[in-house]
């Protein structure tokens, strides 16, 4: 696949910090073994996560400098960035091989930022999730494919609607069968991005996972899991989208979770005429993260 984008040394080190497991590796290689690759389904408990989606995207008029549009417009483009950081302990529930895994997630906190920055502090969240409840659930397929967040109360819909987004971005599906070094597999992930007008759109986007790396560890057997992809999906109102998509996870075999995951996306969408507007596009930087602590 043809890189449109340089890699920055940002870029660069937040996909070194997500190896970092892998790189801490010790000398016990598991060579030619096949591993199955799933979700834990007993009770208890997985971990502590912190899940982080970070949008940069600044919409674009493909208009001359002399329309009298230009100036008009120019206070729209400019980059828009926010950032939403969701953590949890996670609590596995049981399931049979065949059914969908459902966890709990219990709230540790809660924060988002940007230029439209409108966000609760730490101590208003912590004392929202005290009178609502701190549980939500998390559906996902046998095969890692993320299902939904739910929760009980309105109050905390904002940081359900946070983490089901971040969630289906990131590149969590799982092989039907077992897999050796080198294997492939395939998946998708919907990348959120917005339109002109504001509403909530979605990426799709077709999604190779190669298997890089076994390992034994002292406390079970990790994989290492790259990816990579390209968009094949646009939403309403999308007339094309270019870009690519990449970055790797640490797997726990033994444990059935992932460590962490780093994905990034860049990301071009060409948008409809609508409204009577010039051309648009909007240029689109996307990172997703999770963290077991």
């Amino acid at each position: 696949m043809t890189r449109r984008y340089a890699l920055t040394a940002v870029t660069l080190a937040l996909l070194n910090a997500c190896a970092g497991v892998a790189a801490a590796q010790g000398p016990d290689r598991t060579g030619g073994r096949r591993v199955q690759l799933r979700l834990v389904a007993d009770s208890g408990v997985v971990g502590h996560f912190r899940f982080t989606g970070q949008l940069t995207s600044r919409l674009v008029f493909d208009i001359p400098e002399d329309d009298p549009r230009h100036d008009l417009l120019a206070a729209v483009t400019a980059p828009q960035s926010t950032t939403r950081d969701v953590a949890g302990t996670v609590v596995s529930t049981p399931a049979a091989a065949d059914e969908d895994r459902r966890y709990l997630i219990y709230w540790l906190g809660y924060r988002f930022s940007g230029e439209e920055d409108r966000t609760l502090s730490p101590v208003a969240w912590d004392s929202i999730f005290q009178k609502v409840g701190r549980r939500a659930t998390l559906r996902f397929s046998p095969l890692g494919r993320p299902l939904g967040v739910q929760v009980s109360s309105d109050a905390v819909r904002p940081v359900a609607r946070s983490l089901a987004d971040i969630l289906a971005g990131l590149a969590m599906a799982l092989p039907a069968d077992s897999v050796g070094l080198g294997g492939r597999w395939e998946g998708q992930v919907a990348v959120p991005i917005t339109a002109p007008d504001g509403s909530r759109q979605e990426a799709l986007v077709q999604v190779t996972y190669r298997l890089a790396e076994v390992s034994r560890e002292p406390d079970g057997v990790r994989a290492r899991i790259e990816f990579d992809g390209e968009p094949v999906g646009v939403s309403i109102g999308v007339r094309t989208v270019s870009g690519e998509y990449f970055g790797e996870s640490v797997f726990s075999v033994s444990g059935g979770y992932y460590e962490e995951m780093m994905a990034l996306a860049n990301l071009e969408v060409n948008w409809e005429d609508t409204s009577g507007l010039p051309p648009s596009r909007t240029v689109i930087e996307w990172r997703g993260q999770l963290i077991r602590r």
